[in-house]
């Protein structure tokens, strides 16, 4: 079997690429042939036994002299399109977010098969009545529309596609992201913090995210402000320290699982996502999660026994949660305990399953 991925970034390792390379590593133990194409700022063929990465650089849509706008996500789906036609054929096209406009628009016979991560019409809100948001908004609906089974990361994100791109509900599969388990593990808390250099008897709370605004990071550093915990950790944004924040910065990801297990609970008040990979994360360090209704991770996680549910955006609400249990260490490891064997239910194994037998479905019926 080959299959084709059509990702995001090449080289950043956000949500959606995570999702894709846990995949594309559960293909290759299946001795699944697997090409990734993903933008960069330059073209490249990077081969790997069984596996290649292809960097996309966007071209031009249109000449510069027609003073047609080039949006980014057209340039990338245009060339990543040409692309696939001169690396395939596939078995299977896996398609992932916003990224496969010309790849369904102008699809074959191939099985076509999309994970969407959220979708931009709820994401954009207010903001889809504009042309140059619409424009995105189409392209998604595009791939909706045209791909032979739609995955969703979540319920929400079904109905969501049910509702703005109104494809029916027998096209979508719900299989949550996953979480490697191998890599995100409990470590001693002590030695976290000696790792990190920070004082052993503080409590902390800790955020994470490289988009402040989306992911509630004023709420954060509010709740903990006028809260009983000691410190708010910030890892994947820099600053100057000040009142109850430390900055962490960029860290790398040895260091974010110490950040994990150094901290006492995860603070994510998000205010919009598909099923996000820092709580997942959280999880399988034995991290309980304070985290909003939006972020879906009410899905699977028990209020109150994995963390909160938080149905309220004020950070006085999330700052009563962290009041309720902060200094409450029994509570807190028994939090630990059903956080981890969460997760060891979610873990990448078995969420690839899903992938796989959708695959094989495919295949049969497009054989047949």
């Amino acid at each position: 079997m080959k299959v084709c991925m059509i990702s995001g970034l090449a080289k950043f390792s956000g949500g959606l690429e995570n999702v894709v390379g846990e995949l594309r590593n559960f293909l290759l133990n299946h001795n699944v042939a697997v090409d990734v194409f993903g933008c960069s700022n330059q073209d490249f063929v990077k081969y790997e036994n069984n596996y290649r990465l292809i960097g996309v650089r966007p071209c031009s849509i249109f000449p510069r002299e027609i003073g047609v706008p080039d949006y980014g996500k057209f340039r990338y789906s245009l060339k990543t399109w040409q692309k696939i036609r001169a690396f395939g054929p596939y078995d299977i096209i896996h398609g992932h977010g916003d990224n496969c406009f010309f790849s369904s628009l102008f699809r074959d016979e191939t099985p076509f098969l999309m994970t969407f991560h959220g979708t931009m019409a709820k994401a954009m809100g207010n903001g889809s009545t504009d042309w140059r948001n619409r424009c995105h908004i189409y392209a998604e609906q595009m791939a909706a529309v045209k791909c032979d089974v739609a995955i969703a990361c979540s319920n929400e994100v079904k109905a969501e596609l049910v509702q703005f791109y109104g494809i029916s509900p027998k096209k979508i599969k719900v299989i949550h992201n996953g979480v490697n388990v191998e890599k995100f593990i409990p470590v001693d808390k002590k030695l976290a913090r000696k790792k990190l250099s920070l004082p052993e008897n503080n409590t902390y709370a800790l955020w994470v995210g490289s988009n402040p605004y989306r992911k509630g990071l004023f709420t954060a550093i509010k709740a903990v402000e006028k809260s009983r915990c000691s410190k708010l950790l910030i890892a994947g944004q820099t600053g100057t320290n000040f009142g109850k924040t430390v900055f962490l910065g960029k860290i790398p990801e040895q260091d974010l699982i110490a950040a994990y297990n150094a901290a006492d609970i995860l603070l994510f008040p998000t205010i919009y996502e598909g099923f996000p990979m820092v709580p997942l994360e959280a999880l399988a360090c034995g991290l309980p999660v304070v985290t909003s209704v939006e972020s879906n991770m009410g899905e699977i996680i028990m209020d109150g026994v994995h963390g909160f549910i938080v149905n309220d955006k004020s950070f006085a609400a999330y700052q009563e949660k962290i009041d309720q249990v902060i200094n409450d260490v029994d509570v807190l490891k028994e939090m630990s305990f059903y956080c981890r064997n969460l997760a060891l239910a979610y873990c990448w194994q078995n969420q690839a399953e899903k992938y796989w037998e959708i695959y094989q479905l495919l295949l049969k019926n497009f054989i047949a």
